[in-house]
């Protein structure tokens, strides 16, 4: 098994990862960051307006070998949005 390191941040600030976790691989690797990616969602979403979160894996060397990201807009719904003439 190999240990991948899995930082965290926003568009504020980055958390590095000194511990990591042992996985199989890669795609194990990718799974992890996947349910930590919603985790951190789920835990600091306070607006919707611009929030980004992501989670960058390192192997054991401190390679990036995955980023995935989460950003969230909320847009008004106006007259204009519903409109059916206007392009989606």
């Amino acid at each position: 098994m190999a240990r991948y390191f899995f930082d965290t941040g926003d568009s504020d600030d980055v958390i590095k990862d000194e511990v990591g976790i042992e996985c199989d691989g890669l795609e194990q690797a990718r799974r992890e960051a996947m349910e930590g990616l919603i985790d951190l969602a789920r835990e600091y979403l306070k607006d919707f307006d611009g929030q980004q979160f992501f989670i960058q894996v390192r192997d054991e060397k401190g390679n990036q070998v995955a980023r995935l990201s989460l950003s969230l807009r909320m847009q008004m719904r106006t007259d204009e949005l519903n409109d059916p003439s206007l392009p989606a």
